[in-house]
């Protein structure tokens, strides 16, 4: 009997798959086979998202308590804090000239006015969007 379990958030680019299993991030090849732990922090990481090249991981992690954007290789590796906006952040994608967009409540007067951003995997700081409230 294999072990099975609780797979949440997937997030498929090119051949690839990652997605959140018992508070850490895994990757296996869309065909299937053994998935392979990417994370083991303190926190809990959630909305993986793979950059369009395949290269890249960008997902909230709560190592520190509140939720900020986190980056690491696809590959694995150690992961790069790459904000400090301190209330709710939420990775939604990537933009087509490889970004990070994420979305956040940073700034703003109520708890559930979102705002999005993007983030070069440079870092420095969000650019956000003319988009007003997402």
């Amino acid at each position: 009997m294999s072990q099975q379990g609780y797979l949440r958030q997937p997030s498929l680019q090119g051949q690839s798959i990652v997605f959140v299993c018992d508070d850490d991030l895994w990757r296996v090849d869309a065909a299937g086979g053994t998935a392979r732990r990417l994370t083991a922090g303190l926190g809990e990481p959630a909305t993986p998202m793979l950059s369009p090249d395949g290269k890249w991981i960008a997902y909230v992690g709560r190592d520190e308590q509140h939720p900020e954007v986190y980056l690491m290789p696809a590959e694995g590796g150690p992961a790069r804090r790459m904000t400090w906006l301190g209330p709710d952040v939420i990775v939604r994608g990537w933009t087509p000239d490889g970004r990070i967009l994420f979305v956040t409540t940073h700034g703003q007067p109520f708890f559930r006015n979102y705002r999005a951003f993007t983030l070069s995997v440079a870092g420095g700081l969000p650019q956000m969007l003319p988009l007003g409230q997402v």
